[in-house]
């Protein structure tokens, strides 16, 4: 599995990079979102990851697209999923209900199939 710098909305933090969708729209094969920790995340109830879309960088009016769980004290890949359809020109992820760890995340072509 294969990160390229643009693509990726975390490098080993919580803070979310703005990754701009050229063009906007989707693609006819998406990639893959893939969320790792290299740091067992922390925090109390239930750990969410939020995929964003926007068509203003600044993320004024935005939709979620997706919503994953992530589980606390595990490190490893926590999500490998398909970036689904409803993409707009612009994208982030925001991470609730984290108190610690640090993840890396981003979207790529091919996930690795063995366990995280």
């Amino acid at each position: 599995m294969i990160f390229d710098q643009q693509n990726m909305y975390m490098d080993n933090s919580l803070t979310s990079n703005v990754i701009a969708n050229v063009g906007g729209g989707d693609a006819a094969d998406p990639l893959f979102l893939v969320i790792t920790a290299q740091t067992a995340l922390t925090g109390s109830g239930t750990i969410t990851a939020a995929l964003e879309t926007s068509d203003s960088e600044n993320f004024s009016a935005k939709t979620v697209v997706a919503t994953y769980t992530l589980a606390a004290s595990k490190k490893g890949i926590l999500v490998a999923a398909k970036l689904p359809y409803g993409m707009k020109a612009f994208s982030r992820l925001t991470v609730t209900g984290a108190s610690g760890g640090k993840l890396t995340a981003g979207l790529t072509e091919t996930v690795p199939n063995w366990p995280g």
